[in-house]
């Protein structure tokens, strides 16, 4: 429910963290292997004299700079572009108001999206098969729909999780006098299989 695609996030966290996970990897290598840290004190040198081979056999006319530095600056800056594109993309989709009314010759009506959610928060936080909640409000094609998120304990049947969700529903719509539109996610995971299991009465 956000405008980031989800393939692309996990992918760019995946390379990131590959990239991090294997220079973690190799100075741990370094420091602690006596074979390893001999390899790369003798490979270093020749690495680095070869990478300024590179950079001197492609000097810039008039120039005591290589194509080879300009290239790596402007790689440089467009990972830094690309990677402030994607921290502002993200979380794009919150609203901030969850529906706007006009009565007649009287004025507006805005209703924010945060009461919405801390009336459901409250209401949530009361029901004894629910680990824990999460309520926000999301733009999807233009109408504003609130996200439920919810952890159920062992035992609790997401059907029931459900049901009460609805109702809690019902009732602000009637709180509010007009239907709020829901997405409602049920989760389980660690938490739920780590929590006592709960009685349905």
């Amino acid at each position: 429910m956000n405008n980031t695609n989800r393939f692309l996030n996990r992918t760019f966290s995946f390379i990131v963290g590959l990239i991090l996970l294997a220079l973690g990897v190799g100075v741990i290598l370094v420091a602690t292997i006596p074979q390893v840290s001999d390899a790369y004190k003798n490979t270093a040198p020749t690495v680095v004299e070869k990478v300024t081979s590179w950079f001197v056999a492609a000097p810039i006319p008039g120039l005591q700079h290589s194509w080879w530095f300009i290239a790596l600056i402007a790689a440089l800056a467009l990972l830094i572009i690309l990677l402030v594109v994607f921290i502002f993309r993200q979380g794009h989709g919150h609203t901030g108001t969850l529906f706007t009314d006009t009565p007649a010759g009287q004025g507006h009506i805005t209703v924010e999206s945060k009461v919405a959610e801390q009336l459901m928060q409250s209401a949530l936080d009361e029901h004894a098969e629910l680990i824990s909640s999460r309520v926000s409000t999301y733009e999807v094609n233009g109408t504003p729909v609130l996200k439920i998120s919810t952890t159920a304990r062992r035992g609790v049947s997401p059907k029931q999780v459900v049901d009460d969700v609805e109702n809690t529903l019902a009732s602000l719509s009637v709180l509010l006098g007009r239907d709020v539109p829901a997405a409602v996610q049920i989760g389980g995971g660690f938490r739920a299989a780590t929590s006592k299991p709960t009685r349905l009465r």
